[in-house]
């Protein structure tokens, strides 16, 4: 069974959050891929709502998400830039989705 963690952030308006985002998100996806959370597409909407980003990660299973933030250490240049992220983000949606087998991989 495949399992991905489909997050959608809203960012604020305005030309200067989407660096903010971005570099918080290099630490975000390292620290993540330490614990084996792989990120498949990280994406941003052209035509749509404007700054809106999505991000599909593979992970284990629906609990894989909780036991990696419970074993995650944090430096303190990995918190500064996620809380310069976090303060760009104005609404978040996550869902755990379960793969479908209609995708041939030949």
């Amino acid at each position: 069974m495949t399992y991905f963690m489909l997050a959608q952030l809203q960012l604020r308006y305005g030309w200067t959050n989407l660096p903010a985002y971005e570099e918080g998100m290099r630490h975000v996806k390292d620290l993540f891929e330490s614990q084996g959370i792989m990120l498949e597409q990280a994406a941003i909407t052209k035509i749509g709502p404007l700054y809106e980003t999505w991000n599909l990660w593979r992970v284990d299973d629906p609990g894989h998400i909780d036991r990696a933030f419970a074993a995650l250490e944090f430096t303190e240049q990995q918190q500064e830039a996620i809380a310069r992220m976090h303060a760009v983000v104005e609404h978040e949606q996550v869902r755990i989705l379960e793969g479908l087998d209609l995708v041939s991989t030949s």
